[in-house]
């Protein structure tokens, strides 16, 4: 993809970004004191790493690779304000290490994507559950 293309698509996982943190911050029943802050950190942090990324592998990836990490980065923010984030932090964790490798050049955004793809279907497959333990599953996790 060439420069131009991976803007657009930078501006528009910002955007998505926007739109989710919006949404997660109305899950928050008691706000704490600094939760205005989180976003900007998170982007802040998040937009020093994708410009590591670029220095990796070009402009050969979607910055969509970067969502769970966007996640677990703004789950994490919380967390350090007081709030209960663990189940959301589980969630994010995997895919979001994964972006870390792209972002360190241990792995390729293809390849990338497709590890995350696996990790997807495998939560799916568990009912969206991180906690239950998919039937036939190579996770090795016993069933109960």
């Amino acid at each position: 993809m060439d420069e131009l293309e991976f803007e657009e698509q930078l501006n528009a996982f910002w955007g998505a970004c926007d739109e989710w943190a919006q949404r997660r911050l109305q899950d928050v029943a008691d706000p704490p004191a600094g939760l205005a802050d989180v976003d900007g950190s998170v982007e802040e942090s998040l937009s020093g790493m994708i410009a590591q990324a670029v220095q990796a592998h070009g402009f050969s990836f979607s910055p969509g690779l970067f969502d769970d990490l966007h996640h677990l980065l703004f789950e994490l923010e919380l967390r350090d304000l007081g709030l209960d984030t663990g189940p959301e932090i589980h969630r994010y964790r995997d895919n979001a290490q994964v972006a870390l490798s792209v972002i360190d050049g241990t792995l390729t955004p293809d390849n990338a994507a497709l590890v995350m793809m696996l990790n997807r279907s495998h939560h799916e497959k568990k009912g969206g559950s991180d906690d239950a333990v998919c039937p036939d599953c190579i996770c090795g996790r016993a069933q109960p």
